[in-house]
This record gives C-alpha cells, structure tokens and sequence, in this order.
C-alpha cells in the first residue's frame, strides 16, 4: 500500500457480473501498490501451497526482463479491497455528437476514465503472482544502477481491476474467478510450444534441425502432429516434432549454458546445434539400418515400418539412441559406442530384444521398458556398471517372465 495518490488511465467493462477497469502500470507504480499473494482460501497453508515456486519463478522472470528486448507479458489480474478507489468517467459527448453514426453510445457510456486511489486501498494479484514478483525484483535490481542503465523505466504493465471484498463470501468469488480463469484457459500444446518458443534453446534448435537438417528433406521427414507418436501405417514420417524435441531435450544435458548469458544467444544456439548434428551424424553413420536410410537411400519407410519390425524407425527407438549416445558421450566413450553398436540387431524377431520390448509386432513403449533396453544394450556392450541382480529383476518384471535370462554379452 503507498500513501500517495495514485491515477491512472481505464478502460471500464463488463463480463457476467463481473465490472472490471483495465489499466497500465509502470515497474515502480506495480512495486509500491501491488501484494503478490493475499490469503484468500479456506486454510493459509493452501495459499502458501500455490506460492510454493514463488521465489524461482521470479528470478526467471527478472531476467526475462531485464536481459530481453522484446520483453511481453499478458494482463496481470488485481483485486482491490480495503478501500474504494474513485472513478472520474471522461465527458465524451462531443466525440458521441460529431461520430454519432460510428460510435455505440451503450459502450461508450462509462467506459472511459479516471481510477483515483488515495493509498487507503490494497491491491493483491489474483492472478499473475509470479509476475508482479519479478517486475518487483527487477525494479530493485534497477534501482542499485545508474538512472541511464536503467531498461524497465519505461515499460508499461496491462493492468486489470476487479472488487474484492474481503469476507467470506468474497473470497468464495475472488477464488472462483481465479479458477475460472486458470481452469478455462488452455495451455499451450507442446508441439505449438516447440513452434512458437523463442526462449528455450532446444525449442529453437529442434526448428532449426527440422528445417536445416541434411537428413529430413527440409522437414518433410518430420511429421507435425501433436502426439509423440506416429500413426502405425504412417510411413512418410520417420518421426515428429515432439519426439524429435524430446531427443534433442535430452542432448541439452551435455551443453552448458556459459555463465552471464542467455540460453537463447544466437552463440548458445549454434553451439548446441553443433552438437545436435554430431549426434546425428554418429548415429546415421554408425547403425547399418539408419544408414542404409538416410544416406545411401537403399530403402523405404514403408518396408522400414512393416509389422513394426525395426525398433529404431519408431519414435520409441529414436528416444532410447539418443539416451544410449548420452551414455557414452558422458564416458568419453562416443568413438566405442560408433564402433560398436551396430553389433546389436534392433530388427525383429532376430534381436536379443525379443519378447521383451516386442512381441508379435506389437511395442512396448512403457518407460520402464525403455529403461531396460538402454540398460541391456550397456550390458550386450559390457558396459553396464550396476547391479546385475537388479537388472535380471527388472528383465522378469517387464516380460512377466520368471525363467528368462539375460541376453549374450558381446563384448567382456
């Protein structure tokens, strides 16, 4: 709460019987008037609950705005109560006289004003917590900078008003506005967030490999379907996006973003790019089935995808190379795992992973089981450093088989 007047510009509106007066508001006006977080549920440790991430959150969201240009945020919803501020409405009869024929006077009418707080008023964020927390941040971060270092000074937060009344009854309705708003809002689908996405790096490289990459035709090998998974008859797609994303999501593991900088630098990106393509490269080049693929073209997606026979042209395989080549990038052992692989069939029936992650066709996609045939190949390989007992017992949960064993090592 500040002590000082405090005017601003609105636009008044209605929905159901909600009045509410959208606004704009600087860093500073937003740090001296608005709480992050009010107790409005039936238990204070529920509120706390929601503000659990609260201090994370909004160190990201300092960043965000102090290191981005094209900085944007969507509209921060308030609450004001403990007071009722003033609304001076804007005399518009001139503009409804000389615009008569182009302006509904129903809208017009109190739309446009003055709202007038004296600093007996409170405001708290119903929605949009975590963002008044980092504007609030990165304004005392700017406030211990030279006034011409200064970023945010004129920014302009969208800014929307509501009553609150503080009893019962009104923190009933404040909490189901939240909820309304929360709960009817849909989030952005992942394959729309790997499309649109300008901040995360595997984001952007995963658009970049899409439509850069020597070995899926200008993206036309990547299908752009929301599941992670592709349709069994499909064969035009040797995957999609998010598959391909969550690939890539894991290589981001072995890229260390440099200190002082964003992950979105166009130096962040072409690097991890760099690595992306090498992993590309090491894995079309070491399995006989990939480069007979996408390299010497010997063969088709749709013989590649009969009966499910070949493991690695599923999305399923592609994710369980990609955590393979972790391993061993993580090792220092990337030259053994491209001399070595290839000694391990991953066509049906013939592989030694029969009857475990395939079956008649059919594929066992679960995460445990992906797990295992990670697992197995590091065996197969002579390089899986666990306990053998624990290994043996995930083989017989995953096949529900108390008499099979584990498969032949190839290398000792």
């Amino acid at each position: 709460m500040s002590t000082t007047k405090l005017i601003l510009p609105c636009l008044r509106g209605v929905i159901g019987d909600w009045v509410y007066y959208s606004s704009l508001m600087t860093a500073s006006q937003i740090y001296d008037w608005i709480q992050t977080a009010k107790d409005i549920r039936e238990a204070k440790s529920l509120d706390e609950e929601l503000q659990r991430d609260l201090k994370n959150r909004k160190k990201d969201i300092a960043k965000y705005l102090l290191n981005d240009k094209s900085r944007f945020f969507n509209s921060i919803i308030v609450g004001i109560f403990d007071g009722v501020p003033d609304w001076l409405e804007f005399d518009l009869s001139r503009a409804q006289e000389k615009f008569s024929d182009n302006l509904d006077e129903i809208y017009m009418k109190d739309s446009i004003g003055l709202m007038i707080f004296d600093g007996d008023e409170k405001m708290f964020a119903i929605d949009g917590q975590h963002r008044v927390a980092g504007i609030q941040l990165a304004y005392q971060e700017e406030m211990n900078k030279e006034e011409n270092k200064r970023v945010l000074i004129d920014d302009q937060y969208s800014v929307v008003f509501v009553a609150h009344i503080d009893d019962r009854p009104g923190m009933k309705r404040t909490r189901k506005l939240f909820s309304d708003i929360n709960k009817n809002a849909k989030p952005v689908a992942k394959r729309d967030k790997i499309i649109i996405d300008e901040q995360e790096i595997v984001s952007i490289v995963t658009r970049r490999v899409y439509a850069e990459s020597k070995y899926f035709d200008k993206g036309n090998l990547i299908a752009l379907s929301e599941s992670t998974n592709l349709e069994p008859n499909d064969s035009t797609h040797f995957t999609n996006i998010t598959n391909l994303y969550d690939s890539i999501k894991r290589l981001k593991s072995l890229y260390r973003i440099p200190q002082k900088t964003n992950e979105w630098d166009e130096q962040n990106i072409q690097d991890f790019k760099a690595i992306v393509d090498q992993f590309l490269d090491d894995i079309f080049t070491s399995k006989s089935e990939y480069k007979d693929f996408f390299i010497n073209k010997n063969n088709t997606l749709l013989n590649l995808r009969k009966n499910n026979a070949y493991l690695l042209f599923r999305p399923v395989g592609f994710t369980m190379i990609t955590r393979l080549y972790v391993e061993f990038y993580k090792n220092n052992e990337i030259d053994f795992f491209k001399e070595n692989i290839d000694k391990i069939s991953y066509h049906f029936p013939e592989s030694p992973f029969n009857k475990i992650i395939w079956n008649n066709g059919k594929m066992d996609t679960k995460s445990k089981t992906q797990t295992l045939m990670v697992d197995l190949t590091l065996y197969i390989l002579g390089k899986y450093t666990k306990d053998i007992e624990i290994l043996k017992k995930n083989l017989i949960d995953v096949t529900k088989n108390d008499n099979i064993n584990l498969p032949t090592m190839l290398i000792k």
